[in-house]
C-alpha cells in the first residue's frame, strides 16, 4: 500500500515548511507554514478516511444477446481481441471455448451500459427464462462520490458469479465518454 509513502511525506513536507518557515521574516507567514506543515497529513487521511472506498449495492434490470446477436451488438471489427469475431469465444478463465453473452442496459439518451461474458452455463440460464430481460445486482466502489470499481454479485437467479468459471471479457458502454462514471453514478 502507499500509506507508508504517504505518511513519509507529509512528515518530509512538515519538515521542509518548518525549516522555510525559519527564514521567513513575517511572523504571520511563518505560522500559516508551520500550521500547514503540521495539518496537512492529518487532513488528506481525515478526508480519505471520509470520502474513500464506499461500497453500494445497485440492482438493475438488463436485456441479454447470446451468440451472434451479442457478437453483432459489441460489433467484431471493434473487439476483436476479445475474440468476438472467432464466434465461440474463448472462456479467460476455463479457456475453452463457450457461448458469448452480453447485458445491457439503457441509461437514457440512447446510451447503452453492458458487460460481455464467455460462459456455456450463463448462456443455458439466460435461454430458459420466459423473458429477454433479468436483474443483475451490482457491487460498486466510489471514492469521493466517483466510481473506482464494479463487481457483478449476481445475474437473476443464477447466483454468486465468483469461483463458478464464468470469465468476464469486456464491460463499457456504447456511444458515450466515461463509461464507468456515467453507466454508475451516485
Amino acid at each position: 500500500m502507499l500509506i507508508p509513502v504517504y505518511i513519509v511525506g507529509f512528515i518530509l513536507g512538515g519538515l521542509v515548511l518548518f525549516a522555510i518557515a525559519q527564514r521567513v521574516p513575517n511572523r504571520i507567514v511563518k505560522i500559516w507554514l508551520r500550521a500547514i506543515g503540521i495539518f496537512a497529513g492529518p487532513v488528506f487521511f481525515l478526508a480519505m478516511a471520509i470520502f474513500s472506498s464506499w461500497e453500494r449495492e445497485r440492482t438493475y434490470e438488463m436485456e441479454w444477446l447470446i451468440g451472434r446477436p451479442a457478437v453483432e451488438y459489441l460489433g467484431s471489427d471493434k473487439y476483436d481481441n476479445y475474440g468476438a469475431s472467432n464466434f465461440p469465444v474463448t472462456n479467460p478463465v476455463t479457456k475453452e471455448q463457450e457461448d458469448f453473452v452480453v447485458l445491457k442496459r439503457n441509461i437514457g439518451n440512447n446510451r447503452e451500459c453492458y458487460d460481455a461474458f464467455a460462459s456455456n452455463a450463463l448462456a443455458h440460464y439466460l435461454e430458459s427464462l420466459p423473458a429477454g430481460r433479468l436483474k443483475v445486482r451490482y457491487r460498486l466502489i466510489y471514492d469521493f462520490y466517483l466510481p473506482r470499481t464494479y463487481m457483478i454479485e449476481s445475474i437473476g437467479d443464477f447466483g454468486h458469479l465468483q469461483g463458478s468459471g464464468i470469465g468476464l471479457i469486456v464491460g463499457g458502454k456504447k456511444d458515450f465518454q466515461d463509461a464507468m462514471n456515467s453507466c454508475f453514478s451516485w
